[in-house]
């Protein structure tokens, strides 16, 4: 994690480019807490 509290996600896209997204962890937090995934 950043000082700021940001981190970088990387994913990969179709097996040929890698990707990066920042995202704020409180921002994370509060996204996953507030919309939980149905059971399974």
């Amino acid at each position: 994690a950043e000082e700021d509290g940001t981190i970088k996600i990387y994913w990969g896209g179709a097996d040929q480019v890698m990707c990066v997204g920042t995202a704020k962890i409180d921002d994370l937090i509060d996204l996953c807490l507030k919309n939980p995934r149905p059971a399974i």
